[in-house]
């Protein structure tokens, strides 16, 4: 399966990634590096099931994907208070532009598609393709599922 992760290089990001990587699946991860760090990511660089795509999720983009987790948001206090406006457009674009990319690629209710991930700051639910809402695969600090 074909999985993008937005904010892939953050720290809740980056440990979905690796139990993605894991079980197999070929991810695409997503960041523009504001918050998120490559060496949380490094060891899956030149893996062939692995691609790192530096974006920022304000802009809209379009990428072939089975399986969308977004999760970019620049979750400190300290980039909240340092650039305000940019964490703002991050929340509010960036989750228009992967619902926007959700629905061209028919991740939305009545379609065949696998699974849609709404999280905000590691909470949230999943979409199944029975249209159905559960909860997503939770991670605890160190990665394994909680």
């Amino acid at each position: 399966m074909r999985i993008l992760v937005t904010g892939g290089a953050g720290f809740i990001g980056s440990h979905l990634i690796d139990r993605l990587m894991e079980q197999g699946h070929e991810v695409l991860c997503l960041d523009n590096f504001y918050t998120g760090h490559k060496r949380n990511i490094l060891k899956w660089l030149g893996h062939p099931y692995f691609e790192l795509v530096r974006h920022d999720i304000t802009e809209p983009i379009r990428l072939e994907v089975d399986q969308i987790y977004h999760l970019a948001c620049p979750a400190s206090p300290i980039h909240y208070q340092f650039n305000p406006v940019k964490t703002i457009k991050t929340n509010v674009l960036g989750t228009l532009y992967m619902l926007g990319f959700m629905e061209i690629l028919k991740f939305i209710p009545n379609t065949k598609n696998t699974e849609v991930a709404l999280i905000v700051q590691g909470y949230g639910l999943v979409m199944t393709k029975e249209n159905e809402w559960r909860k997503p695969l939770l991670l605890n600090i160190i990665g394994n599922t909680a």
